[in-house]
């Protein structure tokens, strides 16, 4: 199957919030090792990265090249340069990851996700399994960080190694209490699978061929998430999909595909769901005929047979 941001020519947004010494900086430096995808990171200032230096090929001013084609740029300008900067590069990278200041609201910062050659994708919330619900409880940033929590479609709880099993289920539930729209991911060492964080689909798991009835398998042999892929040669009806977003289990982090529907079975849509967030939108790009969705969830959240019974 082909990613629907493979045709897609804005550049993809993840928004990185938190509150202070929650592992947002650890979560960018995660990202910068491991990504497989040419990368542009926005950040308040390179001092508090502190990026690997191995990773660094170059450093001009306030923009960092890296070695696996990535780059960093600073906000010490602001948005507005930094971003005018990012979407002149030739070429221009696949993704934005914007790290947001420890005390700022994450979606004043999404926002310009919205602005003209971005999309926004998902913002991610960083929160410390140790010590998130006592400062929800501080009398002077308890609103700042519970307000954070507002703005995740993904929020990771961080930490997780350094707290109790019991601990950590009674925050997962009060996390879910304030953030029903998001999807809760572990972590350790701010570790999070990149198929989570951007829903991208290692290689082994594209669909190559039409022919194929759907595929299901591990995304990394460490990680504690799967995927699954559902292929329909028949246009589907719209109130289906509908249904089938709203039925989602919450152990599903993200869905995406491109879909014909029975309404206009000559127009492919692109289907994007992260957390419990999901668009449906014209495919403006020419499509191979047949539906073709992927799915990543936590490991046993869904199988192939309950995907082609809802759908």
């Amino acid at each position: 199957m082909s990613n629907a941001n493979a045709h897609d020519k804005d550049i993809q947004v993840t928004v990185i919030g938190g509150y202070l010494g929650a592992g947002k900086t650890t979560l960018v430096n995660h990202i910068l090792r491991t990504a497989d995808e040419r990368i542009a990171v926005l950040v308040n200032d390179f001092g508090d990265v502190n990026i690997d230096e191995a990773l660094i090929a170059s450093q001009d001013g306030d923009t960092i090249s890296l070695a696996n084609g990535c780059i960093c740029c600073s906000l010490v300008d602001g948005f507005s340069a930094a971003l005018a900067t990012i979407t002149a590069l030739d070429p221009v990278p696949e993704r934005l990851v914007i790290e947001s200041s420890g005390v700022a609201d994450p979606a004043t910062v999404a926002a310009y996700g919205h602005s003209p050659g971005l999309r926004l994708d998902a913002t991610v919330v960083v929160v410390d399994a140790e010590t998130i619900r006592t400062k929800a409880r501080d009398v002077y940033v308890g609103d700042t960080v519970v307000g954070q929590l507002g703005s995740g479609d993904i929020i990771v709880l961080n930490k997780t190694d350094l707290v109790d099993a019991e601990s950590a289920t009674d925050t997962r539930s009060w996390l879910a209490q304030r953030a029903p729209q998001a999807v809760i991911v572990d972590a350790a060492n701010a570790v999070v699978d990149p198929a989570v964080l951007f829903g991208v689909i290692p290689t082994p798991l594209v669909l190559e061929s039409e022919h194929k009835e759907g595929h299901a398998g591990h995304l990394h042999a460490e990680s504690l998430f799967d995927s699954w892929t559902w292929t329909s040669t028949e246009p589907i009806e719209r109130d289906a999909i509908e249904a089938f977003m709203e039925s989602l289990s919450e152990s599903i982090v993200r869905a995406k595909g491109v879909l014909f529907l029975a309404d206009d079975p000559e127009q492919p849509m692109v289907l994007q769901r992260v957390g419990k967030r999901w668009t449906l939108r014209r495919f403006l790009q020419p499509s191979a005929p047949g539906s073709r969705m992927v799915l990543i969830g936590l490991r046993g959240a869904t199988t192939l047979e309950e995907i082609n019974q809802q759908l």
